[in-house]
Formats: structure tokens, C-alpha cells, sequence
């Protein structure tokens, strides 16, 4: 069996958002380990989306971009995928109470 793999990349504002949930989970929460231990569970089901992009369900939407949601704890993670270039865009990362529906 053979598996196409996609290459995963971030905008700049996941980028942003990612590092803020560190800073906020390491800082105001006190606790460093419990932000690298999410870190490394992004870390890892980011990865395997290259292999299988279609892993998490795809969201209804208006928009003509087609988000995908990935949970992670108390997180979300949106992403799109590129078929014709094989690339996942991380999109967005948000606190699972926070409104991200407004995105699609």
C-alpha cells in the first residue's frame, strides 16, 4: 500500500494563536508542563494528518472553503486540505468555548 503524503502548513495566524494558548496555559495557569504536553499531542495529530487528511469531519459552511475540525482537549483546530497540491493548511487554533463558528 502506498500513501500520498501531504505537507502540512501553518498560517501565520495559527502560528500566533498556538503560541498565545502556550503563553496562557505556561503563564496565567502556572504550568509549563501541561503546555508542552498539549504541545506535543498537536505535535502529533498534526502528523498524522499528512497520511490521512480526511481524519476529522468536515463543517458545514457558506463559505467556499471546506474546514475540517480537530479536537484536542479543550481545543480546536481548523484546517483546510489542498488536493490538487497536496498540502494541509492549519487554519486556526481555538479554546473549544470560544465562538470559531463565525470563521465559515
Amino acid at each position: 500500500m502506498v500513501f500520498k503524503i501531504y505537507n502540512i502548513e501553518f498560517t501565520k495566524e495559527c502560528k500566533k494563536e498556538i503560541m498565545q494558548i502556550y503563553e496562557y496555559i505556561s503563564k496565567n495557569l502556572y504550568s509549563e508542563e501541561a503546555a508542552k504536553r498539549l504541545m506535543r499531542k498537536i505535535k502529533k495529530r498534526i502528523m498524522d494528518l499528512s497520511i490521512n487528511p480526511r481524519l476529522y469531519i468536515e463543517l458545514e459552511s457558506k463559505n467556499k472553503r471546506k474546514f475540517r475540525r480537530m479536537v484536542i482537549d479543550n481545543y480546536i483546530i481548523l484546517y483546510t486540505i489542498d488536493e490538487e497540491n497536496k498540502k494541509v493548511f492549519i487554519s486556526h487554533m481555538f479554546y473549544a468555548r470560544r465562538n470559531y463558528l463565525y470563521i465559515l
